[in-house]
């Protein structure tokens, strides 16, 4: 009996250090981490809405829209807008958002660029846990995204579901999910009025 108390206190002093020294880890750690995923979120801003003003350097700023709506609520995230400018002008070019979409097997983040008449014009993989060879080619521009240059909201659509954008081969549920992410976000802005002039009925529906 003595011998088990002992080992019962010395593996929970063994826990209790460890404990303490994640913490401690942790606590040094975070800041660092955060920082470097706010640069990463801002180099890849910076690539997406390069498109805009081509040869600019880009400025962003958040953006609060009354009435905007949350396309992305079932996901458990929201749609937040970044507004874009061109430096040293600080009128508005366009805007960045991040789409989120439930694929096969992760929640899929997309970063798109959209210009003031509510036409994309880049978008970017940022997050996928998808199945390798498959779902997960999604973070090659070719495969997908690229497709979505050029398009308004009711354009995006995929070719199964009435649209003109192929699905990757295999890969319907990741293909949908991104499409339908980026245009239920697009239609969120539209019907907030941040488009000056959008096609929202006029598309292969």
């Amino acid at each position: 009996m003595a011998d088990m108390l002992k080992v019962g206190l010395v593996l929970m002093l063994v826990a209790l250090v460890a404990a303490v020294a994640l913490g401690f880890v942790n606590s040094r750690t975070a800041p660092i981490i955060a920082i470097q995923k706010e640069l990463a979120k801002q180099n890849a801003m910076n690539s997406v809405a390069e498109n805009l003003s081509p040869g600019d350097s880009l400025a962003f700023d958040s953006l609060s829209v009354t009435g905007l709506k949350n396309p992305y609520a079932s996901c458990d995230n929201t749609l937040s807008i970044v507004q874009v400018s061109a430096p040293p002008d600080t009128s508005r070019i366009g805007y960045v958002f991040i789409a989120f979409g439930k694929g096969y097997s992760s929640t899929v983040q997309t970063m798109v660029a959209v210009g003031l008449e509510g036409v994309i014009s880049n978008t970017m993989i940022l997050f996928q846990q998808e199945t390798p060879g498959l779902g997960a080619n999604i973070v090659k521009p070719s495969k997908l995204i690229e497709k979505f240059n050029g398009l308004t909201s009711s354009e995006c659509l995929l070719t199964k579901d009435g649209g003109g954008i192929d699905a990757m081969t295999g890969c319907t549920i990741t293909s949908r999910t991104v499409t339908n992410s980026i245009r239920t976000g697009l239609e969120a802005m539209s019907e907030a009025g941040l488009f000056s002039s959008v096609d929202t009925e006029g598309g292969t529906e």
